[in-house]
């Protein structure tokens, strides 16, 4: 993870070849947009997910996206159904 202040971003890597992983990203982007979160990807790859979050976010609203991120990718990759 890395950014300033309230603008964070996750690079995305293929975890056998470490290397940029585009289709991941997106599968993980749907996965969290299915579930009322909206991500940015980015990157020279698109293999970056970039967080804007609002200052005026709440700590409950804050919770409830890191909830819905932290099974995006279980459910991108099929161990999460």
């Amino acid at each position: 993870m890395r950014g300033v202040g309230f603008m964070q971003a996750v690079e995305i890597l293929d975890f056998k070849t470490g290397r940029p992983d585009a289709a991941l990203t997106q599968k993980i982007l749907d996965s969290a947009c299915q579930e009322g979160l909206l991500l940015i990807k980015c990157g020279l790859h698109r293999n970056t997910i970039r967080f804007l979050t609002p200052l005026v976010t709440t700590d409950s609203q804050l919770e409830e996206a890191l909830h819905i991120f932290d099974i995006a990718p279980a459910r991108a990759t099929g161990r999460l159904g």
